[in-house]
C-alpha cells in the first residue's frame, strides 16, 4: 500500500537535501520487559514516518525523526501542546462509543513506555538519543506564538532529558516545505531535473509559473 502523500513529499523533501539518507516506517514497540508492558495493548507496532540522518550535523541536528499528520483540518498547535504536556491515561471502551485516546497519535512523547521503545529504536538506527522531532502538517492552526510554545515546551523537553535525549522540537507546514523547494529550484544555475518523483512534479508546477501566495 502506498504511503500517505505527505510522508512521500517529506521523504523526498529530505531525499533532495544534500547530505541525507533517509529510511521511512520504521517500526517500534515497548519491550515485553517493560514493567508496564501489557500484551494487549502493546503489542501492535507502531512507526517512526521518517527517519533522517545528515552527515554534516551534530548533536540533535544529526537526527531528524518525522511524523507526519495530514490532517485535511489542520494542526491546532495550541491544542496539541496541550494534549502532549498530559501524562498518557488508559481508559476502557465502554459499550458506548468511546474515541480514540488523543495522546495515541503521538504516544512516542507521551507515554513512557513507547518513549523508551522509540528513543531505543532511534539508539540502534543512529548510535544516538539526540534528536530532532518534527511534526510535518498540511497547515498550522494558531499563532506563531503557539507554534513556539510548542515547540519550546519544557514539559516535552524534560521528558525527553530524563530518558539522557535531548530534543529540538519542530513544526513544519506543507506552505513551508513547498516553499523551500520552489526557493531552491530558484536557486539553480542551469534548469536540471529534480532528483525524485515528487520534486519533478513540483518543478512542473514550479515552471508553470504557479505559486503559494
Amino acid at each position: 500500500m502506498k504511503e500517505d502523500i505527505l510522508e512521500q513529499l517529506v521523504e523526498d523533501w529530505y531525499v533532495a537535501r544534500p547530505g541525507f539518507f533517509v529510511k521511512h516506517n520504521v517500526r517500534f514497540r515497548p519491550s515485553k520487559a517493560h514493567v508496564d508492558f501489557m500484551s494487549k495493548r502493546d503489542s501492535v507496532h507502531s512507526d517512526i514516518d521518517i527517519l533522517a540522518l545528515s552527515t554534516s550535523g551534530l548533536g540533535s541536528e544529526r537526527v531528524h525523526v518525522v511524523t507526519c499528520k495530514s490532517w485535511q483540518s489542520g494542526f491546532d498547535v495550541n491544542h496539541w501542546r496541550l494534549e502532549l504536556e498530559k501524562e498518557a491515561e488508559y481508559n476502557e471502551r465502554s459499550a458506548e462509543f468511546k474515541p480514540r485516546e488523543s495522546w495515541k497519535y503521538f504516544r512516542e512523547l507521551v507515554s513512557d513506555k513507547w518513549m523508551d521503545a522509540f528513543l531505543n529504536k532511534i539508539e540502534s538506527e543512529t548510535g544516538q538519543r539526540d534528536l530532532t522531532y518534527l511534526i510535518a502538517v498540511t497547515k498550522i492552526k494558531g499563532t506563531e506564538s503557539d507554534r513556539k510554545a510548542l515547540q519550546q515546551s519544557e514539559v516535552l523537553q524534560e521528558r525527553f532529558r530524563e530518558k539522557g535525549s535531548t530534543v529540538i522540537i519542530k513544526v513544519l507546514s506543507l506552505r513551508e516545505i513547498i516553499a523551500e523547494y520552489f526557493k531552491r529550484i530558484d536557486s539553480k544555475d542551469t534548469p536540471s531535473l529534480e532528483a525524485t518523483d515528487v520534486g519533478r512534479l513540483l518543478q512542473l508546477v514550479h515552471a508553470a509559473g504557479l505559486r503559494i501566495s
